[in-house]
């Protein structure tokens, strides 16, 4: 007994001890480690539980939070490195359909770490019956067929579709419609088509799934009797003016419809059907015809009579060199004599053939212009005048020349 007494005795100086080395220990720790609150700037995932299978939630939702948390100094450095160790989310087990407030929720992973705050602290979820929903679906051909031909009766892979969404959403829906276009179509159609789900307005209803979302359409198209597509060949006579070459001829539009009352005629014909001879007898530049079909007896054009045609001409480019071709003072002042050294040039060009082969030294002007010049010695560059817009002066040589006045 004396020995339990005297070590009760003891008890209060030993608790005393140890709550002074505790209280040493967390200084310690603190200090070396201290407590931070931080903001993350980085928003976390808002994930979503416990949603009802038969619920669906209806507008939008908030889907990040911004969280604040408390820890110390290395705690939030793992944190910063690992952001995947920090959770949010709503639970949403139990409610029906209707508007709910819900506060978010924070786990973290690593510890010691505690939530001081959440930014929205909370937020409104709305939940409505999910509905499923079959609509047949409805084909709309629109367009027109070329004429000379016609389209049989189109097919589709399936003939409904399941539309799933919100009740709000899905009772909006009224039709589903699948949409083909016919403009300029000659040949069969063979194409998956998107589905539309409509509103009695006409507008597509966002916000709901379709199973499928697409489906196969088949339209056979097919050219009727008496009716046949050729291309147009254009005739032309004569040769472009020398010096100047064909770049090309282009007709529009480059394939026309006929039509005879005797099938066989349009099957056996040639694929093509002649203009009537264009003239390119001395042309020197491009031009642009209405031009006439040479249609064979019983064929006639479905549609406008004529073609346009557009020819391109171009003048065949080359160079010349002209040695030796004088320099000319002009505007001398009164009483100075002129001395130009060289007083010759030579001269490399380019452009149009027809026009080089025209050129000579006497076509051609270099002047040095002297106007307001007093006695002295200048070095000037001579302008020179081919005659010519259409040719082009690639070098002068010498770029410049001497010029002494004098009296």
């Amino acid at each position: 007994m004396k020995v339990i007494r005297k070590i009760l005795s003891f008890l209060p100086t030993l608790l005393t001890a140890l709550i002074l080395a505790l209280v040493v220990w967390v200084s310690a720790v603190t200090s070396s480690d201290p407590n931070e609150i931080v903001t993350y700037p980085k928003p976390i995932p808002l994930s979503i539980l416990g949603l009802d299978p038969d619920l669906v939630i209806s507008g939008d939702v908030v889907d990040t939070v911004t969280v604040t948390i408390r820890a110390p100094h290395s705690i939030q450095q793992e944190l910063v490195s690992k952001p995947e160790s920090i959770h949010a989310f709503v639970n949403l087990s139990g409610l029906e359909a209707g508007v709910h407030t819900l506060q978010p929720e924070v786990t973290i992973d690593i510890r010691p770490a505690r939530v001081e705050k959440i930014s929205p602290e909370s937020i409104t979820v709305t939940l409505e019956n999910l509905l499923t929903r079959e609509f047949s679906i409805d084909l709309q051909l629109t367009g027109s067929l070329p004429i000379g031909y016609e389209a049989g009766q189109p097919s589709l892979d399936v003939d409904t579709v399941l539309i799933t969404g919100p009740e709000s959403k899905v009772s909006q829906v009224v039709r589903v419609i699948a949409t083909v276009d016919l403009n300029n179509v000659t040949t069969s159609i063979s194409r998956a088509v998107e589905l539309k789900p409509l509103d009695n307005r006409g507008v597509i209803v966002n916000g709901v799934s379709l199973n499928p979302t697409q489906v196969s359409v088949d339209v056979p198209v097919r050219q009727l009797g008496g009716y046949r597509n050729v291309f147009v060949k254009v005739v032309t006579t004569g040769q472009v003016a020398q010096g100047f070459y064909l770049t090309g001829i282009s007709v529009n539009p480059p394939t026309i419809t006929i039509y005879t009352t005797d099938p066989a005629l349009a099957k056996n014909m040639p694929a093509y059907i002649e203009t009537v001879p264009i003239s390119l007898n001395g042309v020197r530049e491009s031009f642009e015809s209405v031009v006439a079909l040479n249609l064979p007896e019983g064929i006639q054009v479905v549609g406008e009579q004529n073609v346009t045609v557009t020819v391109g001409i171009a003048a065949i480019q080359s160079s010349l060199q002209l040695v030796d071709v004088p320099i000319e003072a002009v505007n001398v002042t009164s009483g100075l004599k002129v001395t130009l050294t060289p007083d010759r040039v030579n001269l490399y060009l380019s452009g149009p053939l027809y026009l080089l082969e025209q050129l000579n030294v006497a076509n051609i002007r270099v002047t040095v212009d002297l106007q307001g010049k007093t006695a002295g010695t200048y070095q000037l560059t001579p302008s020179v005048d081919l005659g010519y817009e259409d040719l082009e002066l690639d070098s002068i040589l010498p770029a410049t020349i001497e010029v002494v006045l004098s009296r």
